[in-house]
C-alpha cells in the first residue's frame, strides 16, 4: 500500500506555477473588460434617466416646452430626406421651437447624446399601445410639470431593461427587464 501511495503521480511545482501564472493573466486581461462593459450600461442607463429629469426641470424652470427626442438604434425607413436631428440614431436630444423650426436645447446637459452601439433603444412604448422600433420619437414636455406617459426598452446583449416616464412625476423608474403598461 504504502509503494502505491509514492507511485502515484501528481502536479510538480512547476506544473502548478506555470497554471497559476495562465490563470491569473487571463484574469488581468478579462475582469477589467467585463466590468468596464457592466459598468458602462449602468452609465447609459443613468445618462438616459438624467437627461429625461433635466429635461422636465429645465421646460419648469424656463416655463416653455421641451421636447425630448429618443432617436431608436432602427434608423427608419431609408430614403426620406432627414435634418441633423432626424438623422441621429441610439441616443436621446432635447429640442426646442424656435419660429417654424426645431433646434437643439442650448443647455450642455441636454445636447444631443448617442450611446454605444452595444446598448440599444429598441423601442418606445406609447401609452397608446403603440410600439415604435424604427426611426425617431418625440415627446413634449411641459411648463406646467408634465409630460406623456411612455417606456422606453433597452438591450445590451441578452440584458434587457426599461426606463418609464409617468406623467406627473419628474424621475423615471428603471426596471431590469422590459414592461408593459397594466392594462
Amino acid at each position: 500500500m504504502l509503494n502505491h501511495i509514492r507511485s502515484e503521480k501528481g502536479f510538480t511545482l512547476i506544473e502548478m506555477i506555470i497554471v497559476v501564472t495562465i490563470v491569473s493573466i487571463l484574469s488581468i486581461i478579462v475582469i477589467p473588460k467585463l466590468t468596464r462593459a457592466i459598468g458602462e450600461d449602468k452609465e447609459s442607463i443613468a445618462v438616459l434617466s438624467g437627461i429625461i429629469s433635466k429635461t422636465f426641470d429645465d421646460a419648469f424652470l424656463k416655463d416653455h416646452i421641451n421636447y425630448l427626442v429618443i432617436h431608436l438604434h432602427s434608423p427608419g425607413p431609408l430614403g426620406e430626406k432627414k435634418d441633423e436631428i432626424q438623422s441621429r440614431t441610439n441616443g436621446v436630444s432635447v429640442i426646442l421651437r424656435e419660429g417654424e423650426k426645431y433646434v437643439d436645447n442650448r443647455r450642455n446637459i441636454l445636447k444631443y447624446k448617442k450611446f454605444p452601439d452595444y446598448f440599444k433603444i429598441e423601442e418606445v412604448v406609447l401609452t397608446s399601445g403603440d410600439k415604435i422600433t424604427d426611426g425617431n420619437v418625440i415627446i413634449p414636455f411641459y411648463p406646467q410639470g408634465f409630460s406623456d406617459n411612455f417606456i422606453i426598452h433597452i438591450s445590451d446583449g441578452d440584458r434587457k431593461s426599461s426606463i418609464r416616464m409617468f406623467k406627473y412625476l419628474k424621475e423615471p423608474k428603471i426596471y431590469s427587464d422590459y414592461i408593459e403598461f397594466d392594462k
